[in-house]
């Protein structure tokens, strides 16, 4: 009896042991690791609208819009003829007065001419060109046809010519040419040019005579401006003087036949 018992112990022993054995199991379990997904790369074309270029703008400076307009102001003057309509105004007759008007109807019609073409000028800039297109209206506003209107407008023709140079002479010298450029005769003359720009411009010269030759250089009133030659006997030479804008004489004093030439070098 004691045996039995003795087995059923070891027997309930060892089921003990299996069963602790079980449980106490360390052996990790078997796990299936998750892959991480690898990132994946997109690429995106992203179309760029290239910049539209930009010129550098150009602008002139002021102190050149002003020369420009003040220039344009002086081309109108000289394609008009308005200073020479104004000279030969001055040294027009009075004619007969019109007791109908009470005016000499022909001086004061173009001296109406002359004030609509100055009002259709481009506006000058520059206090001395702004001076001289004041003298120019004022002049004619005094041809009113009168006798004593003529001896008016002749005193302001005096300021026209006087605030011209003064606004010339401060222009930039610009292109210059003359009609005709070239002049051939024989013996005493008087011819005449005009300068459509200012600066320095020279004569070139020739006699083929036995006596004096002496030219003078006038402005548009028959003023004196230079003597460009004063010599005896044959002579050939080049001389210059400053001219601005405007009609100009040549008295020519000679006994033999001479040229003149006319350039801006």
């Amino acid at each position: 009896m004691k045996k039995w018992n003795a087995i059923g112990i070891f027997a309930v022993v060892v089921a003990g042991m299996i069963l602790i054995s079980g449980c106490t199991d360390t052996k990790s379990a078997n796990v299936t690791p998750v892959a991480t997904p690898t990132p994946q790369i997109v690429y995106v074309t992203v179309l760029v609208t290239p910049a539209p270029a930009v010129n550098p703008e150009v602008t002139e400076s002021p102190a050149s819009q002003n020369a420009a307009m003040d220039e344009a102001f002086i081309d109108y003057i000289f394609e008009k003829q308005i200073l020479e309509g104004m000279t030969k105004l001055s040294s027009a007759s009075p004619g007969d007065y019109d007791t109908g008007s009470g005016y000499n109807a022909e001086p004061r019609k173009e001296a109406e001419n002359l004030t609509a073409l100055l009002a259709n000028a481009p506006r000058p800039v520059s206090e001395k060109m702004k001076a001289f297109r004041s003298a120019m209206i004022d002049a004619v506003a005094m041809m009113d046809g009168t006798t004593a209107g003529f001896s008016r407008y002749r005193e302001a023709m005096v300021t026209v010519t006087d605030t011209k140079f003064a606004a010339l002479s401060e222009m930039p010298s610009s292109g210059f040419s003359v009609e005709p450029a070239q002049f051939s005769g024989y013996g005493n003359d008087i011819q005449s040019f005009n300068s459509t720009g200012t600066g320095r411009k020279f004569f070139t010269l020739t006699h083929d005579g036995k006596s004096n030759f002496a030219i003078v250089l006038e402005d548009e009133r028959e003023r004196y401006i230079s003597l460009l030659v004063n010599e005896i006997g044959s002579y050939s030479g080049k001389k210059s003087a400053n001219l601005t804008i405007g009609k100009y004489y040549l008295d020519i004093t000679a006994d033999g036949a001479w040229t003149i030439a006319i350039t801006t070098d």
